[in-house]
């Protein structure tokens, strides 16, 4: 049980070094954005590996020609 509360804090520590890091470098807005950003892109690649999506057919798919 101890590991987990440290391995908790930890990541925590990371996230919040991350966070304060890109507000000092980028600014409040857009640290918003690149949140937004990153939850957005996260949110698709768990729904394509949940629905078990075929990357390589949705791509053929789109870059097909018309004839």
């Amino acid at each position: 049980m101890k590991s987990i509360k440290v391995n908790k804090a930890f990541i925590g520590g990371i996230i919040g070094f991350v966070l304060a890091t890109l507000l000092v470098t980028l600014g409040f807005w857009k640290t918003i954005l690149v949140l937004t950003v990153t939850i957005i892109i996260a949110y698709i690649g768990y729904v394509l590996d949940e629905y078990d999506v075929n990357i390589k057919t949705l791509l053929t798919m789109m870059s097909r020609k018309n004839r």
